[in-house]
């Protein structure tokens, strides 16, 4: 919206939600207007550019083996787990396999292994991380 080009992102919703539109023009007049709203946005943008550019060097630098573990927690960090400790952001093995950046085949079989090291369980789409010290562990 700041930079009028299309952003290459969608989002799904994990729960019943209600969505507002607010006009650009009300959010670009109030950027104008407001200079502490227009920090904050900046200080907010920022951080967040900051915190994807710490994730993308912890996986580019993390070995094969690393990057489930660090995604897994990174996952378990950000979105949480539900009551049965089911991590709450249920993902499917594309979207796992994209976010670790390795064949689909590579990230089934690192999942089986961790499955097998008593890491973490599945079912269906339900991820339950079993051992968060062991995991950090092997992200390390």
């Amino acid at each position: 919206m700041i930079n009028d080009e299309p952003v290459n992102l969608s989002a799904v919703a994990l729960e019943d939600m209600q969505v507002c539109f607010i006009p650009k023009s009300e959010v670009m007049g109030y950027f104008d207007k407001n200079n502490q709203f227009s920090m904050n946005v900046i200080k907010s943008i920022c951080g967040d550019l900051k915190e994807a550019a710490d994730q993308m060097v912890n996986l580019a630098q993390k070995t094969v083996k690393e990057r489930p573990a660090e995604t897994l927690l990174y996952l378990n960090d950000t979105f949480g787990k539900n009551k049965d400790n089911s991590l709450k952001i249920q993902l499917s093995r594309d979207e796992l396999t994209s976010i670790i950046g390795t064949a689909t085949e590579s990230c089934i079989r690192l999942l089986s292994d961790f499955k097998k090291l008593d890491l973490k369980e599945l079912t269906g789409k339900k991820k339950v991380l079993k051992d968060i010290n062991a995991l950090k562990k092997l992200a390390e």
